[in-house]
C-alpha cells in the first residue's frame, strides 16, 4: 500500500464530470480538466475545455467491462473495469479500480466519497495510448484508479474507403463488368457497406459460428469489397481475414481469460473495437444522410450509469435546491477547488473541506475562504457552524488575511515581501491616526496577520503583551533588537509615549521586562527615577577607570585579560563591563589585518548581489588541488560528442541527455576562465562571471539564451549553445541536479530563503555579502507585472539581443538570491560528471569518473528482523548526512547517530544500520541546520553546536578496519540507549519552563510555601478567621520529594558520566583511518535568511583562513572553525574531511601566479590601501537574505536596519502535474 501523498485531490463525481469533460485529442494549454487542478480564484486562468471538444456520449463496451455486482462491498481483493467508447469521436476509454490491500475501502461511515489524488508514477504515454493515475487518499482505503485512453481504430481513409460512393459505384460496374449475366448484382450503399464488415466482424468474434470462411465471389461482399475484395484487401488482412483459393476466411482470435491483465493489444480486444465503431459511423451516417440505420434497435446505452457504480459515486446526497438547474457560476471555482461538485449536500462540502486541507496543508487559507464564499451562498447552518468553529480555532483564510493586510495598507503584492518586524512597524506607524474603534480593529488585523504567520511576536502585539523580552522588543519597534544599547531603548520609549499617553503604562513593562532579562542598572534606575547617567566611554576614559596608568599601545595584550579579571572581581558592575568593552573594541579595530603580497595570499570573489553561499563553493573547489586541476585540464576529461551521439551511463542515477552533457562542459569552460582569473588577478579579488552564476542554475537546455559578444568568439565558438535548443531535453535537469550523486540518501534539501537585511559591523563581526550599488533610479520601482522588483544590474555584456535580456531577467535574479549550499555543491557537481567521459560503472549503473572517484563514500546498509541480520545491501553517496542537531553536540556523536542501530522506516519489527565499506580521499559531511517542530510552530533553524574535531578517524565505521569492530559497534549501540534514557529522565526532573530553577529546587520551594501557608493558617484561626484547607502531610511530603529527586539527579549525572566515559574510551585504538579538516561551511541566520562563507585550512603554510566573499582573512580564533557556539560566529553546515597522508596533495589553497604585481617593498603603503582597503570598507551590509522569487526587500529610511521575511520551500520547487505526459506531447 502506498504512503500518504501530498497534494490536492478530487472526489470521485468530480472526477467523473471531469472525466466525461476531457477530450485527449484536444488538450488546452494551461492543463487538462482531468489531470491538474484549477488556480486559487484570482491567482491565474480557470480550467476549461478548450474549444472543440468532443461533447462525449460514452456506451460502455460490456465485453470488455468487469463491472460491480450490485450491492457487493468491495474489500482487499476486489477490482472494477469499465470500457468505453464515444459514439462522436470514437476514443476508447478504460477505467480501471483496484482495491488491493484496502482495509476499509471506500465508501463508509467516514468516507462517503473516494477521494482521488493523482499518482504520476502509474502514467505512461505512447503513440496510440494514454494512461493517468490517481490513488484515494483515505488511509484505509487508498484504492488505485487509472484512466486510459486509445485512439479509434478504423483510420479515416479506411472509413472512406468503406463508405465513398464514387468508390462503391465504381466496384459495381468493375462486378458487373467482369460477370454480365450474373444477376441479382446492385450497387451497395455506404450504411450496407459498414453493416456488413461489422456481421463478419461479430462471426469472427463468435466461437459459436461454424462456418469460417466464404466465397471471395460472393456477390453480397463484392459490392461492399469489390472484386474479390481486392479493393478493401488491406483494411480485411489487417483486420485478421485471410484469402487463399478464392476464399476468405474469418479472422480467429484467441479467447482472453482474464479481462483485467488485458491491455488492448490483443486480437481480440482490436476486433471487438473494429466492431463497436462499425456501429458508431453507422449512427453517425444516419445522423447526416438520413439514411436508416440498421443496427438502431440495438441503441447505443449512456455508461454514466456504469461510471458511476464503479467509481462508487452513485446516489451521493445533493444539496435540495440545486437538484434542478441553476448553480450560480461565480461559486462553481471554489466548489472545483475543494474537488467537490455544486449539487453536493453539506456534509459532502464538509468532507471535501477536509480531505483537501488534509492532503494540501500548503493552501489551508484558501481552502477555508472556499468554505466561506459556499457557506454564505447557502446560508445553511451546518455550514456556517463549521466556519465558524474553524474561526474559532485561529484558522485565517487567504481574503481575511488580504483584508487585513490591506487594513494595514500593505499591498497585496508586498504582503509576502514584509517580515513580521516590517508588519509590526507599519501597524505601530498607523496607531496615532487611529480613534479607539479604529486601533481595535487594527489590532485584530494584526492578529489574523500572526496567526496566519504563526507569528508569537505579531499575536503577542496585537493582544499588547509585552511579557517576554522578544514581545516587548517588538512593541518597541523602531529596529530595536537584543544588541540595541539601553540609552537607545530610553530615547525610543520616550518617542511612542510623546506619540501617545496611552502607550505610558505598558512602555514601563516593556522596559521593566527588557531591564529584567539584560540584569541592566541604566534601565531600573530609569524605571525608579527616569533618569538614566548613562555616558560612552573612549579608551583613555576606560583605562582611567579600571586604574591602569598605562597608554593603550604599551600595553601588552596578553596582559589585559588578567587586568580584565581583576577589575571584576575588584568592582563588578555594568560600568566595569563597559569600560572592558570601550578597550576591547579599540583594540579589535586596531587589529584589521593590512595589506599582503598578491603571490602570497588567496584572492576572494566578489557577491552578484547575495551570491556567498556560491563564493563559498567556488573558494572550496579551487582549493582542493585534484578538483581545480581536473577542471582546468577538463579538456582531457570530457566526453567527446562528435563520436558519441548519447550515453549510456547514469549520472545521478539517472540517464542524461545530450543538453545536459554539453551543458556540462559548457559550464566547465566557465569555471576554467574563473580558476584562471583566481591564479593570474593581481588585486585582492575578483568577480565570477555573470554566465558562470546564471549558468549553475539555468538549464542545460537554456543555456543557449547565454551569448557572448567577445570580438574573438565565432559562430563555431557558440555552436555548443546554439545545438542545446534543439535537442531533446529528456528528464528535468535541475531536479536530477538536487539529487545527483545522492541516491539512496534522505538528506535534508531545505532552501533557506528571506530578504535582505543590514545592520552596522563592529569589532571582528563576519562581513556579509556586498549589495549592488543602484546604477539606475528605475530599477528601483517595483514591477508592474507584479514580479518582485530585480536587483540592480550593471550594463548586461554577454546578452546579445533586447528579447534574450528579458527572458534572462527573472533567470538572473533567481540565481542571485541565497541558495542552500548543499544543494547548489550537488548541482555543479552534477554538470560537471555529466560532461566527463564515463571510465565504467558501478554495480547501480552510476558513472565511475575521476571527479566522483573523489567524493564516492561506498556505505553497507544491514537490516535485523526478529533478530535475524539480513544480507548487505550497498549504498553509494558523496557525502554524509547526519541529523539536524537538537542539542549541543559533536562530530563523532553525530556520525554515531547516523551509524547506530535504528528503527528501519515505520516498521516497528525492523532495525537497520549502516557501514562503510570504502572511504574517499575526500570526506564530506553534511550538517543540515532545518528542522520541523510542531511545538515551535513548524520549521526551524537548528542553532545547537557541532564541536569539530581537527583530527577525525573513522575506523570505528568502517566494517574491514577491525577484527572486533561490529562487536564493539554493538556494545556502543547499548550504551548509548542507556544514555538518551538517562538523559530523558534527567531532563524530565530538571526542566521546569522557568530559568535557574530545577524541578527537586521547585518541589522544595513548594513545599516551604504550603508550609508558610499552614503557619499563617493557625495565626488566622487565632485572629478567628477561616483559613485555607490543606493537608498538614503535604509540605512534609513534597520536601521528602524534593530530597529524593535530589538524589536522583546526582545518581543520574554519574551513570551517564560513566557511560560517557566508556563510550569515549571504546575505539581510542583505532587510529589508522585519520582524516584532517580541510574546510567548513559556515551559515549566519535563521532559516528564513543568512549569510555564507567557508573556512578552509592550508596544510602547506599550516593556517586557517576565513574566505567571506570579497575578504580572505587569516583566522585568529580557531573556536570560531571548531566550536562555533554564539550567532555571530554561525553554524556549520557542511564540513570536509581529508585523508591525512594525503593533505597537501589534495588541499592547495595558494596557487597564485598574479600578472603585473609589484613587490611589498616597492609598493607604498597608500598605493596597497588605495587598491585594496576601498573595497573592503565599502561593502558593510548585513547578511544577505535567502532565495525565493516571491520575496524581495523593502527599503526604509534608518539605512542601519532592514527587516527579514522567512519562508520555506521544498527542493525542486513547484512541477506541473503531468508535463512530460500531455496528450498533446504524444503526436496524436
Amino acid at each position: 500500500m502506498s504512503t500518504h501523498r501530498s497534494g490536492p485531490g478530487k472526489t470521485a463525481p468530480k472526477l467523473l464530470q471531469d472525466f466525461l469533460a476531457f477530450d485527449p485529442l484536444r488538450t488546452g494549454q494551461n492543463g487538462t480538466v482531468l489531470t491538474d487542478h484549477n488556480p486559487p480564484v484570482g491567482e491565474g486562468q480557470q480550467l476549461a475545455k478548450p474549444i472543440g471538444s468532443c461533447q462525449h456520449e460514452y456506451t460502455t463496451k460490456h465485453k470488455q467491462s468487469v463491472l460491480p455486482p450490485l450491492d457487493l462491498r468491495p474489500d482487499g481483493t476486489t477490482k472494477f473495469r469499465l470500457a468505453a467508447i464515444c459514439k462522436k469521436c470514437r476514443i476508447h476509454a478504460d477505467v480501471h479500480l483496484d482495491y488491493k490491500g484496502a482495509a476499509d475501502p471506500c465508501t463508509n461511515s467516514s468516507y462517503p466519497l473516494h477521494h482521488f489524488q493523482r499518482l504520476t508514477s502509474a502514467d505512461e504515454v505512447g503513440q496510440s495510448r494514454i494512461k493517468y493515475g490517481w490513488q484515494c487518499s483515505a488511509p484505509q482505503c487508498q484504492a488505485t484508479l487509472e484512466i486510459s485512453y486509445r485512439q479509434a481504430r478504423i483510420y479515416d481513409q479506411e472509413k472512406d474507403l468503406l463508405i465513398n460512393t464514387e468508390y462503391l459505384k465504381r466496384r459495381y460496374e468493375t462486378v458487373v463488368q467482369q460477370d454480365p449475366s450474373r444477376e441479382g448484382i446492385r450497387q451497395a450503399t455506404p450504411m450496407e457497406a459498414l453493416s456488413r464488415l461489422r456481421k463478419y466482424t461479430r462471426d469472427a468474434l463468435d466461437p459459436r459460428h461454424d462456418r469460417r470462411s466464404f466465397p471471395a465471389n460472393n456477390k453480397r461482399f463484392m459490392e461492399a469489397f469489390g472484386p474479390y475484395g481486392q479493393d478493401c484487401r488491406a483494411l480485411l488482412e489487417r483486420l485478421g481475414f485471410k484469402y487463399a483459393d478464392d476464399e476468405w476466411a474469418l479472422p480467429n482470435p484467441d479467447t482472453i481469460d482474464d479481462r483485467f491483465a488485458a491491455d488492448g493489444t490483443s486480437h481480440r480486444e482490436f476486433l471487438e473495437d473494429i466492431e463497436i465503431e462499425l456501429l458508431a459511423w453507422m449512427y453517425k451516417l444516419s445522423a447526416d444522410t438520413g439514411a436508416a440505420n440498421t443496427a438502431a434497435a440495438e441503441g447505443w446505452p449512456s455508461a454514466i450509469r456504469d461510471l458511476e457504480r464503479t467509481l462508487s459515486a452513485q446516489g451521493y446526497q445533493r444539496h435540495a435546491s440545486l437538484r434542478r438547474p441553476g448553480t450560480a457560476n461565480e461559486q462553481d471555482a471554489y466548489f472545483a477547488s475543494l474537488g467537490s461538485l455544486p449539487d453536493f449536500a453539506d456534509n459532502l462540502v464538509e468532507f471535501a473541506y477536509d480531505r483537501q486541507s488534509m492532503c494540501d496543508p500548503e493552501r489551508l487559507p484558501y481552502y477555508f475562504e472556499c468554505l466561506q464564499v459556499i457557506s454564505e451562498s447557502r446560508q445553511t447552518e451546518q455550514l456556517q457552524m463549521k466556519v465558524a468553529t474553524l474561526e474559532s480555532q485561529d484558522l485565517v483564510s487567504r481574503r481575511d488575511l488580504n483584508t487585513a493586510y490591506r487594513y494595514l495598507n500593505i499591498p497585496q503584492s508586498e504582503a509576502s515581501k514584509l517580515d513580521d518586524q516590517r508588519v509590526l512597524e507599519l501597524f505601530q506607524a498607523q496607531q496615532p491616526d487611529l480613534g479607539p474603534a479604529g486601533a481595535e480593529e487594527a489590532r485584530q488585523a494584526l492578529y489574523r496577520i500572526g496567526t496566519a504567520r504563526q507569528s508569537q511576536i505579531l499575536i503577542n502585539a496585537s493582544r499588547q503583551s509585552v511579557e517576554t523580552y522578544d514581545d516587548a522588543l517588538s512593541w518597541l519597534g523602531n529596529g530595536a533588537d537584543k544588541n540595541t544599547p539601553d540609552d537607545n531603548l530610553i530615547a525610543i520609549v520616550a518617542a511612542k509615549v510623546a506619540e501617545s499617553k496611552a502607550n505610558e503604562e505598558i512602555a514601563q513593562k516593556a522596559i521593566a521586562t527588557i531591564a529584567r532579562e539584560r540584569k541592566s542598572n541604566m534601565l531600573n534606575n530609569w524605571l525608579t527615577t527616569d533618569r538614566t547617567d548613562g555616558y560612552s566611554m573612549d579608551v583613555n576614559e576606560a583605562l582611567r577607570y579600571l586604574n591602569i596608568d598605562q597608554n593603550i599601545s604599551d600595553i601588552e595584550p596578553t596582559v589585559l585579560p588578567i587586568l580584565f579579571e581583576s577589575a571584576r572581581k575588584d568592582r563588578p558592575g555594568d560600568t566595569v563591563e563597559k569600560a572592558i568593552s570601550a578597550i576591547q573594541q579599540f583594540l579589535a579595530s586596531q587589529n584589521s589585518a593590512g595589506p599582503r603580497a598578491p603571490e602570497a595570499w588567496p584572492v576572494g570573489l566578489t557577491s552578484h548581489g547575495n551570491t556567498c553561499y556560491l563564493n563559498s563553493l567556488l573558494q572550496y573547489y579551487f582549493s582542493i588541488k585534484p578538483l581545480r586541476e581536473m577542471v582546468m585540464n577538463y579538456n582531457q576529461y570530457k566526453l567527446d560528442t562528435s563520436k558519441y551521439t548519447e550515453k549510456q551511463e547514469r549520472v545521478g542515477q539517472r540517464k542524461i541527455s545530450m543538453v545536459e552533457i554539453k551543458g556540462g562542459q559548457r559550464f566547465a569552460e566557465d569555471l576554467v576562465h574563473l580558476f584562471q582569473r583566481m591564479i593570474k588577478e593581481p588585486s585582492s579579488a575578483v568577480k565570477p562571471e555573470e554566465d558562470l552564476v546564471c549558468r549553475a542554475f539555468l538549464e542545460p537546455k537554456d543555456y543557449a539564451l547565454l551569448a557572448s559578444d567577445v570580438t574573438s568568439a565565432t559562430v563555431t565558438e557558440n555552436a555548443v549553445d546554439q545545438k542545446l535548443t534543439d535537442a531533446e531535453t529528456g528528464e528535468d535537469a535541475s531536479a536530477a541536479s538536487a539529487s545527483a550523486d545522492r541516491h539512496l540518501s534522505n538528506a535534508s534539501s531545505v532552501t533557506l530563503q528571506g530578504e535582505e537585511q543590514d545592520v552596522t559591523m563592529t569589532n571582528n563581526e563576519k562581513p556579509p555579502t556586498p549589495p549592488e550599488s543602484p546604477k539606475d533610479k528605475a530599477m528601483e520601482t517595483q514591477p508592474s507585472d507584479g514580479r518582485p522588483p530585480l536587483p540592480p544590474r550593471a550594463q548586461l555584456r554577454r546578452f546579445s539581443t533586447s528579447t534574450k535580456e528579458e527572458a534572462l531577467r527573472l533567470a538572473k535574479y533567481n540565481a542571485t538570491q541565497q541558495q542552500d549550499v548543499t544543494e547548489v555543491h550537488d548541482g555543479i557537481m552534477f554538470r560537471l560528471r555529466s560532461g566527463m567521459m564515463p571510465r565504467s560503472v558501478d554495480e547501480f549503473g552510476e558513472q565511475e569518473d575521476p571527479l566522483r572517484d573523489m567524493y564516492a563514500i561506498g556505505m553497507t546498509e544491514r537490516h535485523i528482523e526478529k533478530g535475524v541480520e539480513g544480507k548487505p545491501i550497498p549504498q553509494t553517496d558523496s557525502s554524509i548526512t547526519v541529523n539536524v542537531p537538537t542539542e549541543p553536540t559533536d562530530i563523532y556523536s553525530a556520525l554515531d547517530e547516523v551509524f547506530d542501530l535504528q528503527p528501519y522506516g515505520n516498521r516497528a519489527d525492523v532495525e537497520a544500520y549502516k557501514s562503510i565499506r570504502h572511504l574517499p580521499p575526500v570526506l564530506q559531511i553534511s550538517m543540515p541546520r532545518i528542522g520541523f517542530d510542531r511545538s515551535r510552530g513548524g520549521t526551524f533553524k537548528s542553532e545547537e553546536m557541532i564541536k569539530l574535531e581537527d583530527e577525525l578517524y573513522m575506523d570505528r565505521y568502517c566494517d574491514a578496519s577491525h577484527v572486533d569492530i561490529a562487536e564493539r559497534r554493538r556494545r556502543c549501540w547499548g550504551w548509548r540507549k542507556q544514555l538518551r534514557s538517562l538523559k530523558k529522565e534527567q531532563k524530565a526532573l530538571t526542566e521546569t519552563g522557568v530559568d535557574q530553577l530545577d524541578g527537586p529546587t521547585a518541589v522544595s520551594q513548594s513545599a516551604q510555601y504550603l508550609q508558610g501557608v499552614s503557619e499563617t493558617n493557625n495565626l488566622m484561626q487565632e485572629a478567628g478567621l477561616e483559613g485555607i484547607d490543606i493537608d498538614e502531610r503535604l509540605p512534609g511530603v513534597l520536601a521528602t520529594e524534593a530530597h529524593e529527586q535530589s538524589k536522583r539527579l546526582v545518581s543520574l549525572q554519574t551513570e551517564i558520566e560513566s557511560l560517557q566515559a566508556m563510550l569515549e574510551t571504546q575505539f581510542q585504538d583505532l587510529k589508522q583511518l585519520k582524516y584532517r579538516l580541510a574546510a567548513v561551511f559556515i551559515h549566519r541566520g535563521s532559516h528564513g535568511h543568512g549569510h555564507y562563507w567557508v573556512y578552509i585550512h592550508d596544510f602547506a603554510n599550516n593556517v586557517w583562513r576565513n574566505y567571506n566573499d570579497e575578504r580572505v582573512e587569516e583566522v585568529s580564533n580557531l573556536a570560531d572553525v571548531f566550536e562555533a557556539k554564539t550567532w555571530q560566529q554561525g553554524t556549520p553546515t557542511y564540513a570536509v574531511y581529508v585523508r591525512d597522508g594525503e593533505k597537501e596533495r589534495l588541499v592547495q589553497p595558494l596557487f597564485r601566479e598574479p600578472e603585473g604585481t609589484v613587490s611589498m617593498a616597492e609598493a607604498s603603503p597608500q598605493q596597497w590601501e588605495g587598491d585594496h582597503q576601498p573595497q573592503h570598507q565599502q561593502h558593510q551590509g548585513e547578511d544577505v537574505p535567502m532565495k525565493d522569487p516571491s520575496w524581495n526587500h523593502q527599503p526604509r529610511s534608518d539605512a542601519s536596519q532592514r527587516t527579514v521575511a522567512p519562508k520555506m520551500t521544498e527542493e525542486g520547487g513547484q512541477q506541473s502535474w503531468d508535463e512530460t505526459r500531455q496528450v498533446a506531447q504524444a503526436n496524436w
